[in-house]
């Protein structure tokens, strides 16, 4: 920009040329006329240019004015947006302080006390506001409770402590904010027409203040409300928006300390449930264990016991039997014949009795033998389980076993005049094992269908069926309920009706065929039906590459 005062070239030639003017009027040299007449000529021009250029020179001076003023102006505005600016980037920059520090503090505890205190803090802290509470929605959604506070008196803390405010109060300024969609500004409270309105401003002495409810996932969950009682600023509702973040993330974070509170409870308590059930299992295992103890010391004792008894037992029952068959044979070869031929008639009296003794001492060979019989049994479930019966390992051809076993049952088929059917494929495989055990099986499973069949027929079947082979016993008798299929299998198991159906023998003869058969490696099973027969099966693997049985 030119400057507007005058030169030092341009002062210096006016005055010098002022000077030149004087100097010659006073001399009055030659021709000095002609030059003051000039001189009059051009002073006035010169004068008026000089006006000329002194007025547009002040025009550019006012322009210059104007235009530094405008700058200044524009600079002051320009500052004052700046400043404008800069105090609502420090408003935002508190703003999310406030939400950072919240949102750290949120996240770093679940316990919802604690929590509320941080969160309290934090508004106070960071925002321009003196005092804050909280009040929380009870478990049952119908008072406003577990209160909270920060910058106020013990009084206040404790008042809103105990602060609990029904929901059914629509009147009240705390039930209106819970209901609320958003912020709301409430103002001269302590003059409200509704009197609980303001005994609690009185209490916490507030006349006015900004609130948000705490809504997660469209439930509300509790209110949050601030004030400036301390420093007496004003409150605006500008402030509603960031108060009703801060009241979101509030919310959002009772919620999940309720969820984990609620999650801890159900922990303990299933902690507890769990430590009872344990305690509850170890008494019932230690029960368990010594009803075991004392059930294997009984069956410990039953054993020896039956083995005892078994075997004191058979030695005078073989006696018995063997005297029995002596002097049945004694009777019948020697004195009957002697009675009966002395040459007098035959009296009916002693033919019924000689008939009589011989049929008793019959009686007493047959039960001897079955008495036998079932002490024989008691003797090997009593090896089975202890573990001491012997089995040989031979090569055994399983067509031989069923012949041996028809060959021993024979009789009773004729007594009973029951059909037996063999039905033996040809080439059977030759297994391994103890021939005398399987043949006691196969003969037990004759037996017991000769027991259970009034009539028909029993029939004996053998074939190779993969990598096995399987026996069968099939009978058409009265069958057996399948209800009662485990337990004929249990010792001293009977199927049907102990009482209406007398058992039959001794109820070991299937446990102990179960107990040889699984010991050669097979599998023992009953089919059956009432009404509909019985079918015994069991199977026997076939070793590779034997070498052929003795004959």
């Amino acid at each position: 920009m030119p400057s507007l005062r005058a030169r030092p070239l341009e002062i210096i030639v006016g005055a010098g040329g002022s000077l030149a003017v004087l100097v010659a009027l006073l001399l009055r040299p030659p021709g000095w006329d002609v030059a003051a007449v000039v001189l009059a000529t051009v002073l006035p021009a010169t004068l008026v240019l000089y006006g000329v250029a002194a007025a547009r020179r002040a025009r550019e001076l006012a322009t210059q004015q104007a235009t530094l003023v405008e700058q200044r102006e524009a600079m002051a505005r320009d500052t004052a947006r700046a400043e404008q600016s800069r105090a609502e980037l420090a408003d935002r920059m508190a703003e999310l302080v406030t939400l950072n520090e919240l949102g750290g503090s949120l996240s770093s505890t679940l316990d919802l006390d604690e929590l509320l205190d941080r969160a309290l803090a934090a508004v106070v802290a960071h925002l321009r506001f003196d005092r804050a509470l909280v009040l929380l929605v009870d478990e049952t959604g119908e008072h406003l409770t577990g209160g909270r506070s920060i910058g106020g008196s013990d009084e206040m803390t404790a008042l809103v402590a105990g602060a609990e405010v029904s929901l059914a109060d629509e009147r009240s300024t705390l039930v209106q904010l819970a209901r609320a969609d958003g912020p709301m500004l409430f103002r001269g409270i302590d003059e409200d027409p509704y009197e609980p309105n303001r005994a609690f401003a009185a209490a916490v002495g507030t006349t006015s203040f900004l609130g948000t409810p705490l809504i997660t996932k469209g439930r509300t969950v509790g209110v949050l409300a601030v004030d400036n009682r301390l420093s007496g600023r004003g409150l605006e509702q500008a402030a509603g928006p960031l108060l009703f973040t801060l009241g979101n993330l509030l919310a959002a974070a009772v919620e999940n300390a309720r969820l984990y509170a609620e999650l801890e409870a159900s922990n303990r308590e299933l902690e507890a449930r769990v430590a009872r059930r344990t305690a509850q299992l170890a008494e019932a295992v230690e029960q368990a264990q010594a009803a075991r103890a004392t059930a294997e010391a009984a069956s410990a004792t039953k054993s020896s016991f039956l083995a005892n008894v078994s075997h004191e037992l058979r030695t005078p029952l073989t006696s018995v039997v063997g005297f029995t068959k002596i002097v049945r044979k004694r009777l019948e070869e020697v004195v009957f014949p002697i009675v009966l031929t002395d040459g007098a008639a035959p009296d009916p009296k002693v033919e019924r009795a000689m008939r009589q003794v011989s049929e008793n001492l019959g009686i007493m060979v047959s039960e001897g033998d079955r008495l036998t019989a079932m002490i024989n049994d008691v003797l090997d479930l009593e090896k089975i389980e202890a573990g001491r019966m012997e089995f040989r390992r031979e090569p055994v051809e399983v067509a031989t076993v069923i012949d041996q076993a028809t060959a021993a049952t024979a009789a009773l088929f004729e007594t009973t005049g029951l059909a037996l059917v063999r039905d033996v494929a040809g080439e059977l495989p030759v297994i391994e094992g103890d021939r005398n055990r399987l043949v006691q099986v196969v003969i037990n499973l004759l037996s017991n269908a000769v027991k259970f069949t009034p009539s028909g027929s029993v029939t004996v079947r053998a074939r190779a069926a993969d990598g096995t082979v399987q026996v069968e016993v099939v009978d058409t008798g009265t069958g057996i309920d399948p209800a009662d299929h485990a337990k004929v299998f249990e010792p001293f198991g009977q199927a049907g009706d102990t009482l209406t159906d007398k058992p039959r023998g001794t109820g070991l003869g299937l446990p102990i065929c179960r107990e040889i058969v699984e010991h050669h490696g097979g599998r023992l099973w009953l089919e059956s039906a009432v009404g509909r027969g019985s079918t015994f099966a069991f199977t026997l693997p076939v070793p590779p590459r034997l070498p052929p049985p003795p004959s």
